[in-house]
């Protein structure tokens, strides 16, 4: 098992009810749990909408309404997730991250430096 950040992410910033830290197998299996059990994650889904810049006609309306279609895998359901952004005040990013844990003088971060231990 992994951990996992869950985050829900608006233009407003981020508040202690925006993520949640999870223990999972996988992002797979977190995505099938928010299939499964949609109600758990519904303030995360409702205001989630995925976008598909290249095509102007997508349009499968929040990921509320995705979870509720029958048919939905939790392999379409997560590439959907990652299709969302923050727009506005009334549309969320919703994300999966696997989470490293990490010594305090490992922190380094910046992305284009090594990490390097100092002792």
């Amino acid at each position: 098992m992994s951990l996992f950040l869950v985050t829900s992410l608006i233009d407003e910033g981020m508040y202690e009810n925006d993520f949640r830290v999870v223990e999972a197998k996988s992002k797979l299996e977190i995505a099938q749990h928010m299939l499964d059990h949609p109600h758990q994650w519904e303030n995360y889904l409702r205001i989630a909408y995925p976008r598909n810049w290249r095509d102007q006609t997508f349009n499968v309306g929040t990921l509320w309404d995705c979870a509720q279609n029958p048919q939905m895998s939790a392999e379409s359901f997560l590439e959907l997730i990652d299709m969302t952004s923050v727009d506005g005040d009334s549309e969320s990013q919703l994300r999966i991250f696997e989470v490293e844990v990490q010594q305090l003088r490992e922190v380094n971060t910046d992305p284009f430096k090594r990490r390097t231990i100092s002792q």
